[in-house]
């Protein structure tokens, strides 16, 4: 795993609006600036909260990168308890 680049990923699409807004359109080559593994990119793909959250990834990023990724504050706290697993 390379959580590093899964953090900054999380930081870029929280910073970069163009970024974010391809992020939430599906665009698989949002990734290819990061050494992510196949896992991680499924779950940043499908944007599993709680996966990515037992992967590693920092808290606070994932918080902040959810709002980027047009999810509420109640759809994070549900993602991450594992009652959501869909970035729809």
């Amino acid at each position: 795993m390379s959580r590093y680049q899964m953090d900054k990923f999380l930081r870029d699409v929280n910073r970069d609006q163009t970024l974010a807004r391809r992020w939430r359109e599906g665009a698989a080559e949002v990734f290819d600036g990061y050494a992510l593994s196949a896992e991680e990119r499924a779950a940043l793909a499908r944007w599993e909260v709680r996966r990515l959250y037992e992967m590693g990834a920092n808290p606070l990023l994932l918080l902040l990168s959810s709002m980027a990724a047009g999810k509420s504050m109640r759809g994070y706290i549900a993602a991450l308890r594992g009652e959501a697993q869909s970035r729809a």
